[in-house]
């Protein structure tokens, strides 16, 4: 939402206003030829025609906000549309120069187009932004074609010139906008004298107007010039709005665009100088925006642009360039800034002219009286003291909305001066002027000479010439005294103290007062700032009172803070009778080094009631072998995060007293109540019965002094069945389950296994069992399979059957024989079904019974009539 409310007399350089200013920048013509030249006028009304956004007057009151507020304004152009204009404007110049001026304006700005005829017929047209018109600065760079509805409306003519009904709309229009403060241009534009109707008079016209009544409103006629007759009404109500320049020009493009910018000028606080063009580079310091407007009359389709500085250019980028798909001409106005070194813009396509259009808003001077040394610091928007008698000196510059300095020669050319009589007046005159020292900041400054005596006085800074339109003036106050201070409060609080009262300590936090003071005082004069408390070391250990910084500048207004308050425990008073107690700070401020000879110290009293909850022993009584938390009382602050500890001396290890968190947050309804910590207690069963002493400590993590409540505990007798007989049925425990540890041990490590080197060799025929060797594919060691390990409880075992066998082909075979090692590293066939033979050069083959047979080095066995295997260790 666009800010910034404009006061009445706004046309008028009051010195509590901020001025207006156009955004005029340089021209730069490429080629010859009458139609150039047309363009290059057009370029340069453009130009200004943007820079004049209407800028309200703000109040004084303005001057002290922490941040510029952005001008802007509502303009309303009237377009004569009447079926003459065909010969008249049949390029429609008159439609460029509107899209340049909305494509130039500030995004804050708004802006209606409207044809006359259309306007007469009931039309509503809108105040909107200038980028509803045109994108200016959005969008990539590239071609883009100008067309639309709104083009196109404007570029129809038809009609006569019903000047009546057309201003009846346009007042509604105006007066419906009129609640946003901003100021209002009305600019009519036609051909000929008027028809259908006469027009109201301008008196009864402009009185429907809330913004003529306020003093922001501006009513401008354009006509052509010729034999045609100008309605004498109309020129009525441009004169009753200030408006004393030409009315009649002629309707080509230069005239045109000219007669806007001298239009719209009047308002503002500026004239076009041609800064930013190449050979009058600009930094544009202080400007809120800069932006490049350039047009080509032939057409381009797309227009090249880029920044010049010395030697180093640079293309811009952004911001489409716009052409008129019928007449050809287009235009592009990209968004620049404010450089750190002084730039020109130019463009390499043929046939373009180029205007920089710096934007500063509204002007306005900041300054301020103070003493010589040291040159106060920026803003200057707060008054200075000064001794009387002393010298004194004024310093001044000149900004806009962004409150940067505007340099003169980087922006554009001024002068300050400062007035001894007359306030400005009409056009910013002062009767008696002396000028002011420019600097290279652009800040201007003057010696004032001894100040006068006692009381405020009152001096007119006036910037003017150059530039600038008409001056802009403001006026700065300053007091005159004698070194020293006079008054002391409170911030925010206008009545001056001489002592403080801070009620009941303490508080829940510390409290922070923020001091203000009133006085005259040498240049660069300090003090030491200090705060002392009247009692002895414990009670001074329990109040706060320290300034924010122990050294004060000492300056017209003096500001200085300081931290009051009590710690939120104090063992002097809770301690003792813990009854309330008054004390007494004293906060100083002496000044030091040459400032101590012409000033005297500054004393303020400050005085308090200390109030805590009296301490008292806490007891705590246990079971022995039992455990719980319980709630002790301390003396609370209101609100504190504080830490927590127990101290005993000569505790027995199995008991345990401790805070069941480290760090707590205790608060109290009032001073002097009490809070609770919980503690965490636990005995071992046989607990010796007996008393024991310990210290609760407790200590604010903000620092200060720490509280100890005394604690007496006493853990009683639990009785028999629980200290001995827990006793008797934990050892009981204890050896079964180192029984139970050994039994499991013993599974794993006594069971028998098969020693190293053990063989398992197996063949599908006696003779190729009988050749087998070490080596071979069917020698196996029996250490590499894993199923023959020893278990729990369970020795080797090799299985010759089922599936825990370790040969594919004996897992096929039926689990019906096995062989198990024995201690000693021997080894037993156990059979427990047919199907197993065993080999003897006696009796060949013999079937083996079930039952177990002792291997004494090696067996040779047959597997259901298949598997011949060999078992030797």
């Amino acid at each position: 939402m666009p800010r910034g409310r404009p006061t009445p007399d706004s046309h008028r350089l009051r010195p509590d206003s901020h001025q207006r200013l156009s955004r005029d920048s340089p021209l730069r013509r490429t080629r010859g030829g009458a139609e150039l030249a047309t363009l290059v006028g057009g370029l340069f009304s453009i130009c200004l025609v943007l820079v004049l956004v209407l800028v309200g007057a703000r109040p004084a009151a303005a001057l002290s906000m922490k941040g510029p507020t952005e001008t802007w304004g509502q303009y309303l152009v009237v377009i004569d549309d009447s079926g003459s204009m065909d010969a008249n404007d049949p390029r429609r110049l008159v439609v460029m120069a509107a899209m340049a001026m909305a494509a130039a304006l500030e995004d804050a700005d708004q802006i209606a187009v409207v044809g006359l005829n259309e306007l007469a017929e009931g039309a509503t047209p809108r105040l909107v932004s200038p980028r509803e018109l045109i994108e200016a600065q959005a969008g990539p760079t590239g071609p883009r074609v100008l067309a639309g509805e709104r083009v196109d409306r404007l570029a129809q003519h038809r009609g006569g010139t019903p000047c009546r009904a057309a201003l009846t709309r346009a007042q509604e229009l105006l007066e419906g906008a009129a609640s946003a403060g901003a100021p209002q241009t009305l600019l009519m534009l036609t051909d000929g004298a008027c028809n259908g109707g006469k027009v109201e008079g301008a008196e009864r016209w402009l009185g429907g107007l809330r913004a003529h009544r306020e003093g922001r409103f501006r009513f401008v006629l354009l006509t052509r010039a010729g034999r045609d007759r100008v309605e004498p009404e109309l020129l009525r109500y441009a004169t009753a709005t200030g408006w004393s320049g030409e009315s009649r020009v002629s309707f080509d493009a230069r005239a045109l665009l000219r007669a806007f910018a001298e239009v719209l000028s009047f308002s503002r606080g500026l004239r076009y100088d041609d800064g930013g063009r190449v050979g009058l580079d600009r930094t544009f310091a202080g400007a809120r925006n800069v932006r490049a407007l350039a047009i080509a009359e032939d057409g381009a389709e797309t227009i090249d642009l880029s920044t010049s500085t010395g030697a180093v250019e640079a293309r811009i980028d952004g911001g489409p360039t716009f052409s008129h798909p019928t007449h050809r001409w287009s235009l592009r106005c990209p968004s620049l800034g404010p450089g750190a070194e002084p730039y020109a813009v130019k463009s390499k396509t043929d046939g373009v002219d180029v205007l920089v259009i710096p934007s500063y808003g509204g002007l306005r001077v900041e300054a301020v009286i103070a003493p010589c040394e040291p040159r106060p610091a920026l803003p200057w928007t707060r008054e200075s003291p000064v001794r009387a008698g002393q010298p004194h000196c004024a310093w001044a510059r000149l900004v806009g909305d962004t409150g940067e300095t505007i340099v003169p020669g980087s922006s554009f050319a001024f002068e300050l001066e400062l007035c001894d009589e007359g306030d400005g007046g009409e056009e910013g005159a002062c009767e008696r002027a002396s000028a002011m020292q420019p600097d290279a900041d652009g800040t201007f400054n003057a010696q004032l000479g001894a100040a006068p005596e006692g009381g405020r006085h009152e001096r007119t800074f006036r910037a003017h010439g150059g530039a600038l339109a008409r001056p802009v003036t403001t006026k700065r106050a300053f007091q005159a005294m004698s070194f020293g201070i006079s008054e002391l409060r409170r911030a925010g609080d206008p009545e001056p103290v001489h002592s403080l009262e801070l009620g009941e300590l303490p508080m829940a936090t510390i409290e922070t007062l923020t001091l203000e003071g009133r006085g005259a005082f040498p240049a660069s004069a300090s003090a030491d700032v200090s705060c002392s408390i009247d009692g002895d070391a414990a009670i001074r250990e329990c109040l706060v009172c320290r300034p924010s910084s122990p050294t004060v500048a000492l300056q017209d207004p003096l500001s200085l803070q300081v931290e009051v308050g009590a710690t939120p425990f104090c063992p002097a008073i809770s301690d003792n009778s813990a009854q309330p107690l008054p004390v007494r700070m004293r906060l100083e401020i002496t000044p030091k080094g040459e400032a101590a000879a012409s000033l005297g110290p500054t004393v303020l009293p400050i005085s308090a009631t200390l109030k805590y909850a009296p301490n008292r022993e806490r007891t705590i009584a246990l079971m022995g072998g039992g455990e719980g938390t319980q709630k002790i009382a301390v003396p609370a602050p209101l609100s504190a995060a504080v830490k927590v500890r127990v101290i005993g001396e000569a505790f027995p290890d199995e008991l345990i007293i401790e805070p069941e968190s480290e760090n707590v947050r205790l608060e109290a309804d009032v001073p002097g109540d009490v809070a609770y910590v919980t503690l965490r207690v636990a005995s071992e069963d046989c607990c010796s019965p007996t008393t024991y002493r310990a210290d609760l400590r407790v200590q604010a993590e903000a620092g200060g002094p720490e509280l100890s409540v005394p604690l007496v505990i006493t853990v009683q007798d639990p009785g028999f069945w629980v200290c001995p007989g827990k006793k008797i049925l934990r050892w009981t425990l204890i050896g079964l389950g180192l029984l139970t540890l050994l039994w499991i041990l013993r599974g794993f490590v006594s069971p028998a296994k098969f020693p190293p080197g053990v063989v398992l060799a197996y063949a599908e025929s006696h003779t190729a069992l009988s050749k087998l060797g070490e080596g071979d594919e069917g020698w196996l060691r029996l250490e590499r399979f894993d199923e023959t390990g020893r278990g729990f409880y369970r020795p080797g075992t090799l299985y010759l059957g089922g599936s825990k066998a370790p040969l594919p082909s004996l897992k096929r075979m039926a689990p019906s024989a096995r062989i198990e090692a024995s201690d000693g590293g021997g080894a037993t066939l156990i059979v427990d079904g047919e199907g197993t033979e065993t080999f003897s050069e006696s009796n060949g083959w013999t079937p083996l019974e079930p039952g177990s047979h002792p291997i004494h080095s090696r067996i040779l066995l047959r597997r259901e009539g298949e598997l011949y295997l060999l078992f030797r260790r």
